[in-house]
């Protein structure tokens, strides 16, 4: 940097008047980190803003009210053992299926309502031109709302399974024998929990990238996720087919992971386990597509 002086004369003495700086600028020399931390970044700051984090405190009320319901069962099912003696065990209370089933109401409440504004809040301030002005890449940006869509559903689904699994273990008379008897049940019971939190992701993630206008996107999660069990029921009704009940796409991430974790069922009856799987299976291809189709002009920053 340089920089030069014009003096003035006020009441006989000189005074500098104005200062000119010539401002060169050079190249950066510290360290580069990998461009994945940037994704991680993105999706840590959309996650955080999705659940009130850095906000008021009024927008923290409805994603944190609904993750206190998501965990309220297994509170329950795990103080029963802490309060009574020869009480059952949670999961003879309450099994990891049955607990999915009895969280869908607030599951699809907390998908339609917190994950759509991943994208319609940038969409509808046309923002994305300065995401992508930066070393952020398009699907760098789609891979970091895709992990955070992921985390926040995971909250809602695999985490209850997750605090259901060690509830049970913690609350036994031989906590380590039941370890290692039930231990083998984790993974099954991890993978459960990370197929609906990716179906939950996919569905939200596909309303937000439709429309930029937030209420848009929010209604209409609700409605497929709300009018279609009435329509698999009328359907069933109708046809006495089983099969038809995949129609329902509230229970499809639900039954899949049914045919995974163990324990008691939440259907006596389920549809085709190959059906529930290629309607999960189609939820995520569209997901995909319409997301590469979105994305990849330049016309949707």
């Amino acid at each position: 940097m340089t920089g030069g002086t014009t003096e003035g004369t006020t009441g006989g003495t000189r005074e500098p008047a104005a200062r000119l700086y010539d401002v060169q600028y050079s190249r950066y020399q510290g360290a580069h980190e990998p461009r994945w931390r940037s994704v991680l970044a993105l999706a840590r700051s959309s996650a955080g803003r999705a659940l009130g984090l850095r906000r008021t405190a009024g927008a923290k009320v409805w994603p944190f009210f609904l993750l206190a319901c998501a965990y309220l069962p297994v509170i329950a099912v795990v103080g029963i053992p802490l309060l009574f003696d020869e009480a059952p065990d949670p999961l003879d209370i309450l099994s990891y299926q049955q607990l999915l089933g009895l969280l869908t109401l607030v599951i699809v409440a907390f998908t339609a309502t917190t994950l759509p504004s991943l994208l319609t809040r940038e969409r509808r301030d046309r923002v994305l031109s300065l995401y992508f002005s930066t070393a952020l890449s398009r699907t760098e940006y789609v891979t970091g709302k895709l992990l955070a869509a992921v985390t926040l559903t995971s909250l809602v689904t695999l985490g209850p399974l997750l605090a259901l699994f060690a509830g049970t273990i913690l609350t036994a008379e031989a906590p380590l024998d039941l370890l290692r008897s039930e231990g083998a049940d984790l993974p099954a019971v991890v993978l459960g929990g990370v197929v609906v939190a990716l179906y939950f992701a996919a569905l939200g993630l596909l309303a937000g990238s439709l429309t930029a206008k937030r209420v848009f996107a929010v209604g209409g999660l609700l409605a497929a996720l709300l009018v279609t069990p009435v329509l698999s029921g009328l359907a069933f009704g109708l046809s006495g087919r089983r099969d038809l009940l995949v129609i329902d796409l509230s229970q499809v991430p639900q039954r899949a992971a049914g045919t995974l974790l163990p324990g008691q069922a939440f259907e006596p009856n389920p549809p085709d386990a190959t059906l529930v799987w290629a309607v999960w299976a189609l939820v995520l291809l569209a997901t995909a597509l319409v997301m590469a189709l979105v994305y990849r002009n330049r016309d949707s920053a």
